[in-house]
C-alpha cells in the first residue's frame, strides 16, 4: 500500500470512529450555519464581482460571518488576507485584482493561472514594500476560498494541516506553491471520493488520525449494522453518511445502495432513489428485491413507460431457456 493509498485507509478508518462516536451530531449546527452563510456570501460575492457593492461592505460581510459561525467560516486565513489586503494595498488597486483572481477557473490550468497571477502579484507588493512575503499563503486562501463560495464541491477550502500532511505523505509536492495548491485541490478530491466524506469532514478527522483506529473489517461490519439500526429509527441522514462509508470501503455493495433508497425515499427524493435503484437492478439483474423496489418507485412517479420497460426485461430474464 503506497503513501496515498495508507493515508485514504487510516481517513476511512477514522470516519468510522468519527461517526460511531456521534460526532457528525455534535456539528450539526455548525454545518447548518456554514450552509446558511456560503448561500448569503455566495450572493454577497456576486454582488462584488459585478461591482453592485465594494470591498469594504465584501469585508464586513465576511467579518460578520466569521463572527456568527463562531470564527470558522471563512476561515481564519481568509479573514486575516482580507484585512491585511484591505489595509496595506490600494483599494482601487486590489478590488480589480480580487474580481479577476476571485472569479472561478474553467478547470485546473486556469487555476494555476490565476495562482500565478497571484504569486506575481503578491512578490511586486513585496518589493514595493506594502506586505510581508509570508501573506502569500493568506492571499491563496482567500482566492481559493472565493472560488469555493462559486462552487463548493468543486474547488475545496485551503487548510493549512491538510497541506502539510499530504506533504509528508509525498502526495502533494513542495517548493512551487502554486502547483501545491493545484495537487493539493486533486489530493482533496481523490481522498473525498475514497474515503465518502466532503473534506469539511476530513479537517475535523484530523485529530483521529493518530489514534487507535479500527480494522477495515470492523469497520465494514459496523456500518452494515448502523445502516439497518439508524433505518429502523428513521435517522435517514445518519443513514447516508454510513451508507457512503460503507461504499468507501466496497463499492457497489448493495446493503449500502438499500440503505440509500430508502433514506431517499423516505425523505422524499425519489428520483434520486431511482437513479440508486437503476444502478442495484444493473448490479444485480436477477435480485427480484431490487427489481420490485425499482417498480414501485416508477409507479410513485407515474414512469410508465419505465414501469413496462423493467416488467419486460424482468420477465424475459425469468423466462426458462
Amino acid at each position: 500500500m503506497n503513501s496515498e493509498e495508507s493515508l485514504k485507509d487510516r481517513f476511512r478508518r477514522a470516519m468510522c470512529a468519527y461517526l460511531s462516536e456521534e460526532m457528525d451530531l455534535d456539528h450539526g449546527d455548525e454545518d447548518h450555519n456554514i450552509s446558511d452563510s456560503l448561500s448569503i456570501l455566495n450572493h454577497t460575492l456576486d454582488e462584488f464581482q459585478n461591482g453592485n457593492i465594494n470591498l469594504a461592505t465584501l469585508k464586513y460581510r465576511m467579518d460578520n460571518s466569521f463572527t456568527e459561525t463562531g470564527y470558522i467560516f471563512p476561515p481564519r486565513e481568509v479573514v486575516g488576507a482580507i484585512r491585511e489586503v484591505v489595509l496595506n494595498i490600494d483599494v482601487d488597486e486590489i478590488s480589480p485584482i480580487l474580481i479577476k483572481l476571485g472569479a472561478m477557473p474553467e478547470d485546473l490550468t486556469c487555476a494555476k493561472g490565476q495562482l500565478l497571477d497571484a504569486e506575481e502579484f503578491i512578490e511586486l507588493k513585496v518589493a514595493n514594500g506594502k506586505v510581508d512575503r509570508s501573506v502569500i499563503y493568506g492571499f491563496y486562501s482567500l482566492i481559493t476560498y472565493m472560488w469555493h463560495l462559486q462552487a463548493p464541491s468543486i474547488w475545496p477550502l485551503y487548510h493549512a494541516q491538510l497541506m502539510s500532511i499530504f506533504q509528508e505523505s509525498d502526495i502533494v509536492g513542495q517548493g512551487d506553491p502554486p502547483q501545491d495548491l493545484i495537487e493539493y485541490i486533486m489530493a482533496i478530491q481523490r481522498v473525498e471520493d475514497a474515503v465518502g466524506t466532503k473534506h469539511y469532514n476530513l479537517i475535523r478527522l484530523l485529530p483521529l488520525l493518530d489514534e487507535e483506529l479500527p480494522s477495515e473489517e470492523a469497520c465494514v461490519q459496523k456500518s452494515i449494522d448502523m445502516i439497518g439500526v439508524l433505518s429502523e429509527s428513521h435517522k435517514w441522514d445518519r443513514v447516508l453518511n454510513w451508507c457512503d462509508l460503507l461504499s468507501a470501503f466496497c463499492p457497489k455493495k448493495p446493503k449500502a445502495m438499500y440503505g440509500r433508497i430508502a433514506a431517499y425515499e423516505a425523505k422524499g427524493l425519489t428520483m434520486m432513489a431511482i437513479a440508486e435503484a437503476e444502478s442495484l437492478v444493473s448490479l444485480l439483474p436477477d435480485d427480484l428485491e431490487a427489481s420490485r423496489k425499482l417498480l414501485s418507485l416508477y409507479r410513485k412517479k407515474g414512469m410508465v413507460a419505465d414501469h413496462n420497460r423493467e416488467v419486460r426485461r424482468i420477465k424475459k430474464a425469468l423466462k426458462p431457456t
